[in-house]
């Protein structure tokens, strides 16, 4: 039994480390413990991990970004299909609205259940969304009242409650601000 133990361990394959240098020194070398081996084991593992974590959380912040130019977009079509239920009715093809619903539920789905949403800020008041819109323009009128959203180009993106990304709109105003700033 002995033989077959020294022949599976070949002590010339082994090769001498150098020996660290110790507090006075390499005349007093400090000699490498176990526990001295599996800490510097544990940073490097430490370490990778770290890193592979920075890794993991830039890429989710990058998918995260990606979801939420999706959410501009699948908002837009959800307007639009909206616009077009209507049209599509009196056309005769409501079987084609009822498709596109499901269709637009579809994909709406998956942003909110990674809590992606977005608001549509069409008849608000200024005041109420002036920290979460861009005014891309302004519109005069009898039919506005007060400073209202009349209109979103782009809706305002939350993610898990936070608004990530500015709505675009362009904002409503009573014929009566055109003469007052004029004037």
């Amino acid at each position: 039994m002995s033989s077959s133990v020294d022949s599976a361990l070949d002590w010339d394959e082994f090769e001498e480390r150098p020996v660290p240098d110790g507090p006075a020194g390499p005349e007093d070398p400090d000699p490498v413990t176990p526990g001295r081996e599996m800490a510097a084991v544990l940073q490097r593992y430490w370490a990778d991990l770290q890193d592979e974590s920075n890794r993991v959380q830039k890429e989710t912040a990058a998918a995260r970004k990606v979801l939420t130019e999706l959410a501009v977009h699948v908002a837009r079509l959800d307007g639009l299909l909206r616009e077009a239920a209507g049209p599509l009715a009196a056309a005769g093809e409501k079987s084609l609205g009822r498709r596109l619903e499901v269709a637009r539920k579809q994909v709406l789905e998956p942003l909110h259940s990674m809590d992606i949403t977005t608001q549509d800020p069409t008849g608000k008041p200024y005041e109420s969304v002036a920290d979460v819109v861009d005014i891309a323009g302004w519109r005069y009128g009898p039919e506005f009242t007060a400073e209202v959203v009349a209109e979103t180009v782009e809706p305002i993106v939350l993610d898990r409650g936070t608004v990530v990304r500015l709505g675009q709109v362009i904002m409503g105003a009573p014929s009566s601000a055109v003469t007052k700033d004029n004037g």
